[in-house]
């Protein structure tokens, strides 16, 4: 091995091409970077596991944005501390960054759902367009990168989930499932009608549901109601869509006891195995995704539009019972012809 000092000529043209180097890297990197900007504002910064958060996403493209012509996917991953990714709220932009153009702004609503995770504190949220087809490379955008194209745009904190209204589950329940192909997401059958109760805040409160069901195991289209005492929202299930509806219930129709019954009620059900489908004899009525409820004072701005109000339901029609015609006293009934 030569060692030795080095010339200083050969010293000055090595510090040139160090120089250079990432001179030409950073050119090579603006030149590649899409003139984008992701952001992410939240109804409320602090929130516990299991609740539901409203967000709204943003992408906004500048002057030099240049067409993408490739579909890509919008990922929003929530990071720890030790940025290991908690959930995600990955889903298609609206619209598609295909027809996105220079100079715009892009921004739509949707609801998350917390996971119940084993982790409170802090968290980072990032968001990032990937290929759709699940090959290829991220694009890389404007903003803080925190790494592998994913770009700083919010931090959050979780609570326990103690903080909630807690919900139990009294009649009508079969046990939790998994959905096959992704088994983070777990499921819940109810026999025709569900019960829950839970612990009365007396305030107003927000009813979160997602549910889904199988509308071709029925004659006709299945008819779900909620309601809460007297109170509720009766609405037909049209379709194996899943679903979600925000439902506001007041205080006076809560009742003043300590706690309250939440009842899913379907107006029909089937059982798979009487269908032919397979050998699962459970009566079924509708399949919940995530209930939640939360004080409407603590979960700040929901959009209007989006929610429904609890309004008295009708009394349920009364069963008709077949009667004989009355004989009327001193009366005897004709014999029968015989034939």
């Amino acid at each position: 091995m030569r060692t030795g000092r080095v010339g200083t000529g050969a010293l000055l043209l090595a510090l040139a091409g160090v120089a250079l180097f990432p001179a030409c890297h950073r050119r090579r990197s603006s030149a590649d970077v899409s003139d984008v900007t992701a952001s992410f504002s939240v109804n409320r910064t602090t929130a516990s596991l299991g609740s539901a958060i409203e967000v709204t996403y943003t992408w906004t493209t500048g002057p030099a944005f240049k067409k993408i012509d490739k579909d890509y996917r919008a990922f929003v991953h929530f990071l720890d501390s030790h940025k290991v990714m908690l959930f995600s709220d990955d889903h298609i932009a609206a619209p598609a960054p295909t027809s996105w153009e220079p100079g715009k702004t892009y921004s739509y609503k949707r609801t998350v759902f917390i996971p119940i995770y084993p982790y409170v504190g802090d968290v980072r949220v990032v968001m990032g367009l990937s290929p759709a087809s699940g090959k290829g490379e991220r694009l890389v955008l404007k903003g803080e990168d925190l790494g592998l194209r994913e770009y700083k745009v919010a931090t959050m904190e979780l609570q326990p989930q103690t903080e909630n209204i807690f919900l139990v589950q009294k009649a009508g329940w079969h046990n939790p499932e998994s959905l096959p192909e992704n088994p983070s997401v777990v499921r819940q059958w109810t026999n025709k009608e569900g019960l829950i109760s839970f612990k009365n805040p007396k305030k107003d409160v927000l009813l979160y549901l997602e549910a889904d069901t199988c509308t071709k195991c029925f004659p006709q289209t299945p008819v779900l109601t909620v309601a809460v005492g007297k109170a509720g929202v009766t609405f037909p299930i049209e379709n194996s869509e899943v679903f979600l509806k925000k439902i506001r219930i007041k205080a006076s129709d809560l009742g003043t006891e300590d706690w309250a019954d939440l009842r899913l009620s379907m107006n029909q059900s089937f059982v798979p195995k009487t269908l032919g489908m397979n050998n699962d004899e459970r009566e079924l009525g509708v399949l919940v995704y995530h209930l939640y409820v939360g004080e409407v004072a603590k979960l700040g701005t929901v959009p209007d539009d989006q929610v429904v109000d609890a309004a008295p339901l009708p009394p349920p029609a009364p069963v008709r019972i077949a009667t004989k015609t009355p004989i009327k006293s001193g009366v005897r009934p004709s014999p029968a012809k015989k034939p």
